[in-house]
This record gives structure tokens, sequence and C-alpha cells, in this order.
């Protein structure tokens, strides 16, 4: 039988439970900062009709798509992101959600791009949307969620900014220079790129368009905040303004700016959109983003149904935090180690570990008798910080001597006591 290579594909990856341990906790914080906003959960399938996402993103995104036939030969593909699926629940169970209706949703997403740092082909999207509400306070909500679920994850106020715009706005101002709808389209897609390839980059892709001198000028003028706002774009800036106003409120020490520059390159935005970037880490671009699309449930429906919602890569998040010495790593969920002397003693270490484990204590017995130095070399290996030794001298005396693997320390503690002894926080470094 010939060895099969073991490895994975690229943009895919195995976690193993250092890395897996810190990106749960990441996930438990997000999804708590979500309920706390009063967002509900909701879960989706990782395979969908593939009409039900092709069409939604452009045609770069049906590019990226993994689409295929299934065993059934039925078109299928792979979610792309996990607002299409939405759209699709609010329309199917149209009679069964009350609206407003506010869920969140983390997940795993897929597509087949290029991989480069802090972007993946299978990677975890963790969505709050509202689903049923034209209000600004909505649109407001979506911001200060945004806003404290950065700081939640132990970010500060200082740390990063949101940058805000609305494709109303993008839209009056297009409108304004008279374009093709193909050129404005465009010029929507080469502005959102103006970070990465700069003012140079842009005005020679709108020259390759037949954009005209004046109408280039114009485009970057507005790009970069040196056209003021007005006319055309009067109204839907003064409804901006009153957006940002209302997050404001909720989310006092944010900062929430207005960057004509931002267009999402998602083609179902129609009213505000806003992206998140780290001040000391913009390399990694958007961490969250998000912003309204009151049309993309209508195509599943007869009907209109307003939403607004925000996305957090968490991915790329991590790989911005980690970049930044943000995120504290921990090796191991075991709180404490049963070391394991002696088979006459086995009951007593079953007692003392299903004691511990009913008490929500993380505790594992170490399976073989070994010496001492094995088991507590495996123990500071896991990062494991307590082990609890027990041998005949302890069950004479009815003590366990507990070794805080941290600190060096040891205590011996009364065998019906040391739930209590582990329940204490204990210091973490020495």
């Amino acid at each position: 039988m010939s060895k099969i290579e073991p490895r994975t594909l690229k943009g895919f990856r195995d976690f193993l439970p250092e890395d897996q341990i810190q990106r749960q906790k990441m996930i438990e914080i997000i999804r708590a900062s979500y309920e706390t906003f009063g967002f509900e959960p909701l879960e989706t399938p990782a395979l969908e009709y593939a009409e039900i996402l092709t069409g939604k993103y452009g045609e770069e995104g049906d590019k990226l798509m993994y689409r295929f036939r299934d065993n059934g030969d039925r078109d299928v593909a792979l979610r792309y992101d996990l607002t299409i699926p939405l759209a699709r629940v609010a329309a199917q169970y149209e009679n069964e959600i009350k609206k407003p209706f506010k869920r969140y949703q983390i997940s795993p997403v897929w597509r087949a791009e290029n991989t480069q740092k802090g972007r993946f082909r299978e990677f975890y999207q963790c969505d709050a949307d509202i689903v049923g509400s034209n209000s600004l306070l909505a649109d407001a909500e979506i911001l200060a969620l945004s806003a404290n679920t950065l700081l939640a994850l132990g970010l500060k106020n200082e740390d990063f900014v949101i940058r805000v715009n609305s494709r109303e706005i993008i839209s009056a101002f297009y409108d304004s220079l008279k374009l093709s709808s193909e050129q404005k389209s465009v010029a929507i897609r080469m502005v959102d790129k103006i970070d990465k390839i700069g003012e140079d980059g842009v005005r020679e892709e709108l020259s390759k368009n037949n954009f005209s001198d004046s109408n280039i000028k114009s485009v970057l003028n507005f790009a970069t905040g040196k056209l003021k706002e007005g006319g055309e774009t009067k109204e839907a800036f003064e409804k901006l303004q009153k957006i940002i106003e209302k997050a404001s409120t909720l989310s006092p020490k944010t900062k929430f700016v207005t960057d004509f520059s931002i267009a999402r390159g998602l083609d179902y935005y129609t009213g505000m959109i806003f992206e998140t970037t780290l001040i000391k880490a913009p390399q990694f671009g958007s961490v969250m983003s998000g912003g309204r699309y009151d049309n993309l449930i209508g195509m599943f429906a007869n009907k209109t149904f307003p939403a607004v919602g925000t996305s957090i890569g968490l991915d790329r998040l991590i790989a911005a935090l980690e970049e930044l010495k943000l995120i504290k790593t921990e090796k191991t969920v075991i709180r404490a180690l049963v070391v394991n002397f002696e088979e006459s003693l086995e009951k007593d270490y079953l007692k003392l570990v299903s004691d511990l484990r009913n008490a929500g204590i993380n505790t594992m017995l170490y399976f073989d008798t070994a010496d001492l130095k094995k088991q507590l070399s495996y123990a500071n290996d896991r990062g494991i910080p307590f082990a609890l030794l027990y041998g005949q001298n302890e069950a004479k005396e009815g003590l366990i001597i507990v070794k805080n693997l941290v600190t060096g320390t040891q205590e011996k503690v009364k065998f019906d006591e040391v739930i209590n002894y582990l329940s204490i926080p204990f210091k973490t470094s020495k």
C-alpha cells in the first residue's frame, strides 16, 4: 500500500489547539457582543443552489465561487458570504419571521481567490444584520455594534477608525457627471481600490475607459474629499450625517468619519456603507465592514425587505491582532492534571476527576502510571497550570498536593476542599 502524503489544500488550514482555543474565545466574545444588542443566532447550509448565489456579487465574485454539480446532478455552490443565504431565508420564511428581524451568524465561507497574508480560501465571517427596518436608527445601531464588538475584543477606541460613505451619495455624484452605467461601475470599482493603486492608478484606469479629463479630475476630487458635498449629493449627505450622529450617541468615543472613496465592491449595497481599519495595521485592509442593502432580499420575493448589516472577517482580524501583539495565546483549556501514581488508587483518581469535572473544572487524568517527572513534564509542555499529586501518603492523610506549575509553588489541600481551591482565580505568571 502506497503512502498518502498528509497535506492541506492551498488556502485551507488546520487549527491545532493552541490556535483554535484563541479563535473560539474570540468567537464567544463576538457572539456575546451581538447578543447584547439583541441579535439572535441563525445557521444556514454550506451548500446552496448555484442560482441562489450567482449574479449577486458581480462578475469577479462569480468567478471566485466554488461551484460544481453534485451526485444528483444539481448545480450547487459553497456559500460565498452569509448575506445572500440570509436573504434567501428572509424570503423563504417570510411569514414566520417577525420584523424587524435581528440575526447573527458565525460560520465559514469559501472563495477561490489568491491567498495572501490574512486572506484564505476558507475563512470565517461573523455577521449581524437587521431585516425589515428603514429607520436610520438601524444603520446607526449596526455602526455602534461594530465599534462595541471591537472594544469587547480588547481594542481601544484610538486603535481603529470606522470610515463611512453612502451608495446614495456615490450614485448622486456619478449621475451628475452623466456617465454611462458601464463607466459608473468602472469608476466605483476603481475608487474603491484607491488605497491599493493610488490616485495615479485610478487616473490610468479611468483614462483607459474613455473618461474625459474633467470627469477624471472630478472623480479623484470626490474620492479624496476635495469636492465638497452639495448639489446632487446634499440630501444623501445630510442623511448620512444623521446616521453618524446617532451612532456617535450609541458609541460616543468611536471615530466615525466620512470617506467618499469607500464603495464596497459588492453590487447589492444601496445606502450607508462602511469599512473598519486598524490604525496601526492598515495593510490588512478592512477587518469589519457592511452597509445597507434594501433590494437584495426582494430578488427572492415580490416585495421590498430593507436590510442593513455588518461582518467581521475573523481570520483577517486575527492576523492583524497577532501583528499588533494584541492576542493572548493559551496552550490548553485544561486547568488541572491528576497525576497517576499507581493502579491501586485508580478509584480515588476517578472520583477526584469526576468531582472536579462536575464542578466545571476542566480536568485530565494521566492514563498510564508513570514517574512524576514524566507527568509533570507533560503538564508543563501542554501549559496545564495545576498538577494534583495523590499517592499512598496523601491517601492516608486525606490530602492532595496541588502544585502550581506557573509559579512553582505547591500546597496541601484536603481532598474534599480541592474544588474550592481550584475555583479561585490564580496567578498566571511568575
